[in-house]
C-alpha cells in the first residue's frame, strides 16, 4: 500500500530518498529517460506492479527551472510514460528552435506556451493539494530581492501556512504558476506572483522571479531535509538518507581564443553565464561525492579528470548518485573520404554514431525538434541503464 504524505516526510518513519532533478529546457526530455530506467527498475523490485509510481519510493522531489513541471507531476503520480508522451506533444511548441542562441541574453523557451502547457498537466491544483502523494520542492529565483526562493509542501514549513507575517501562505501557490516562475524563462523574462496580501485578500505584492543560473537543485534538496529551520529533521548518513540526482546532459563550453574575442559583448555575457553554471554543475557534483558515496562516482570525460571522486575524510553524510552522460561534439569532415573521428562515449553507449551537426543540435535547450526530442531519450534510457540494475538503487532503500 503507498505510503501517505505524512509517512513520507516524517523523521520517524524510516530512511529517507531525495530525487532531483536538473533544468534544461527541450533537454529534459534526456533526463525522463534516466528516469524511466530508474522507474523500471524499481517497479521490479516492487513486484512489477503497473500502479508503482517514483513518488511511492521518494519522499522528496525537487526540480529546477523547467524540471519543476516534471517534479510536480511525479510528486502528483504521474507515471514516467505520461510525462514523455505530454513532453511528445508539447516540448515543439514550448521549445521550438528561435534564429538566436536561446541563452539567457533572450527568452530560452516560449514562456506563453510553457505556462498554457504547465496548466494543461497540472491543472489548478496547489501546494497545498491533497493530490500530491510526496515530498515535493521548487527551487525558485527572486529578482527583486536577490535571493532563492524554496518552497514546499511540508505543512510544518514555517511559509505553509498563513501568519502575520506571511499572509500569502505557501499552500496557496497553484503548482503551475510555480512551476512558470522556477522556469523564468531566461535574463530577458521574469514571472511575477502575488507574495502579499492587503485586508480584503487580494494581492498587494508581487515577486518577480527569474530563472536561476543553477540547474542542479541537489545541494539545495540536502540542505532543505537537513535545516532545522525547515522542519524536516531527516537524519544524514549513507544508511539514513539517499540522492538520486538526475541531469540532462553536460557539455563543456570551450571555445577558442579566437572565438571569443570574436564575440559582441553580449555574447560574450552569455558565454561567461555558461562557464559559471559548468563550474556550479561540477562543483555541486564533487561536494556531494565527496560527502557521500556512490557506486558510479560521475566523470566527465574519458579521462576523468572533472569530477572524479573526492573524499573529504569523513563519515558518508548520505547515499549520493549522479545519473548523467556528457554530450560530447566531434568535427566536421572537411572533405569528403576525411578519415572519421573516434565515437563518443556517449555514441558507444548508445550503439551507434551520429554526425556532428546532430551530435551540436543535442545541447541546445531550445531545440523542440521532435528528432531531437526522440533521440534525447534514447540517450536518456541507454545511459540510465549502466547506472541504474540490481547495485543501484541501493537495496537498503528499498520498500518493504
Amino acid at each position: 500500500m503507498p505510503r501517505t504524505l505524512f509517512e513520507h516526510l516524517s523523521p520517524d518513519t524510516g530512511a529517507k530518498r531525495i530525487l532531483s532533478l536538473d533544468g534544461g529546457g527541450a533537454k529534459v526530455m534526456l533526463s525522463l529517460g534516466l528516469l524511466k530506467a530508474l522507474e523500471d527498475e524499481l517497479r521490479r523490485r516492487a513486484g512489477g506492479s503497473a500502479e508503482f509510481r517514483l513518488c511511492d519510493y521518494y519522499d522528496l522531489i525537487g526540480g529546477a527551472s523547467t524540471a519543476s513541471l516534471v517534479a510536480a507531476a511525479l510528486a502528483l503520480g504521474f507515471g514516467v510514460d505520461d510525462i514523455i508522451d505530454f513532453y511528445r506533444r508539447h516540448g515543439p511548441a514550448m521549445f521550438g528552435r528561435r534564429p538566436d542562441d536561446g541563452v539567457y541574453v533572450r527568452p530560452r523557451f516560449n514562456v506563453p506556451r510553457f505556462k498554457r502547457s504547465a496548466q494543461l498537466l497540472l491543472s489548478v491544483r496547489t501546494l497545498g493539494s491533497e493530490d500530491l502523494r510526496t515530498g515535493l520542492a521548487f527551487n525558485l529565483m527572486r529578482a527583486d530581492t536577490g535571493a532563492p526562493w524554496v518552497v514546499t509542501n511540508h505543512p510544518l514549513s514555517r511559509t505553509y501556512e498563513p501568519s502575520a507575517s506571511n499572509p500569502f501562505a505557501d499552500k496557496r501557490y497553484r503548482l503551475s504558476d510555480l512551476a512558470v516562475a522556477s522556469a523564468g524563462g531566461g535574463l530577458a523574462t521574469d514571472v511575477a506572483l502575488d507574495v502579499d496580501l492587503d485586508e480584503k485578500r487580494h494581492g498587494a505584492g508581487k515577486g518577480h522571479f527569474v530563472e536561476s543560473a543553477v540547474a542542479n537543485p541537489s545541494l539545495a534538496l540536502f540542505s532543505l531535509a537537513l535545516d532545522p529551520a525547515q522542519r524536516f529533521g531527516w537524519k544524514a548518513g549513507a544508511e539514513h538518507m539517499m540522492l538520486t540526482s538526475v541531469g540532462v546532459g553536460l557539455r563543456k563550453p570551450a571555445l577558442s581564443g579566437a572565438a571569443f574575442r570574436a564575440l559582441s559583448t553580449a555574447a560574450r555575457a552569455a558565454h561567461t553565464m555558461r562557464l559559471a553554471a559548468y563550474e556550479q554543475q561540477l562543483q555541486s557534483v564533487v561536494l556531494l561525492q565527496g560527502l557521500s558515496t556512490s557506486k558510479k562516482p560521475w566523470r566527465l570525460g574519458d579521462e576523468g579528470e572533472d569530477a572524479a571522486q573526492v573524499s573529504f575524510g569523513t563519515a558518508p553524510l548520505l547515499d549520493y548518485q549522479r545519473l548523467d552522460v556528457a554530450l560530447d561534439t566531434k568535427p566536421k569532415p572537411r572533405r569528403a573520404g576525411d578519415p572519421q573521428p573516434p565515437m563518443t562515449g556517449m555514441e558507444r553507449v548508445l550503439g551507434r554514431e551520429l554526425d556532428a551537426d546532430t551530435l551540436y543540435a543535442l545541447d541546445l535547450v531550445n531545440n523542440g525538434a521532435s528528432a531531437n526530442l526522440e533521440l534525447l531519450l534514447e540517450i536518456g534510457l541507454a545511459v540510465g541503464r549502466t547506472f541504474v540494475g540490481s547495485s543501484y538503487p541501493d537495496p537498503h532503500f528499498d520498500l518493504a
